[in-house]
């Protein structure tokens, strides 16, 4: 099953994979000039998690889930165990989440033990709950939109207001008082540089989170009559 993978992704035309390749060679030109620049860690990580990552991290993580998500047609849901279409779209979404986050993580700790300002513990756990953050903020938001997926919308509806929605709302949270954004980006909202905290109120309920949207993906997968959809 590992090698099906990557089959859907290579059923996409050549035009949208090269406007996929543009948009991923600007968001990592982005995102390393943003590394570069001579602030002290703590500020980039705030930065990055506050006004940059649901602006381009999310973005191509949710593109890319849905590009390769598995859809079986009507002749592969017969031959096949319609289970099959689940379990790779489960293992796409993990894949999905870690190729996004991890090379942002490893970029970030790179421009800073160049700058020397990644040296002390402190500010390598600083690094490790950026990268667990950035997992938790797209692990979250594509559950949610596979969960619309299974409920037979397509993707092509779901991507757009899943991309913006988020965007727009940081922008008019901002505006208002008080601490609403922090409660709407929940799982990835800088919450400070202690590990046990973050792993608290973050970690604890992304897990319970996980359970409940994993629990509703499989109901709505089964529930669905897989031989009427195409």
């Amino acid at each position: 099953m590992s090698s099906e993978l990557f089959v859907p992704l290579g059923r996409v035309s050549r035009r949208v994979k090269n406007l996929m390749r543009f948009g991923l060679a600007c968001g990592v030109a982005y995102i390393v000039l943003i590394a570069c620049k001579p602030f002290p860690l703590n500020t980039m990580y705030y930065g990055f998690m506050v006004e940059v990552a649901e602006r381009t991290m999310l973005p191509a993580c949710l593109v890319l889930f849905c590009m390769g998500a598995a859809r079986f047609d009507s002749f592969e849901r017969v031959r096949r165990n319609p289970v099959d279409e689940f379990r790779l779209n489960t293992r796409w979404l993990v894949f999905s989440t870690f190729v996004t986050a991890l090379p942002v993580s490893v970029l970030f700790v790179v421009a800073g033990v160049l700058r020397e300002s990644v040296s002390t513990p402190q500010e390598w756990t600083l690094c490790a709950i950026m990268l667990l953050q950035l997992l938790m903020m797209n692990a979250s938001v594509t559950l949610f939109v596979w969960l619309l997926m299974n409920l037979g919308i397509a993707w092509g509806q779901i991507l757009p207001p899943a991309i913006a929605i988020p965007i727009i709302a940081d922008f008019c949270l901002k505006l208002m008082p008080g601490d609403l954004t922090r409660y709407v980006f929940y799982f990835w909202y800088p919450i400070g540089d202690s590990l046990t905290l973050v792993f608290i109120q973050q970690v604890v309920p992304f897990i319970g989170y996980c359970l409940l949207m994993g629990i509703a993906n499989i109901a709505v997968f089964n529930c669905r009559d897989r031989l009427r959809m195409s």
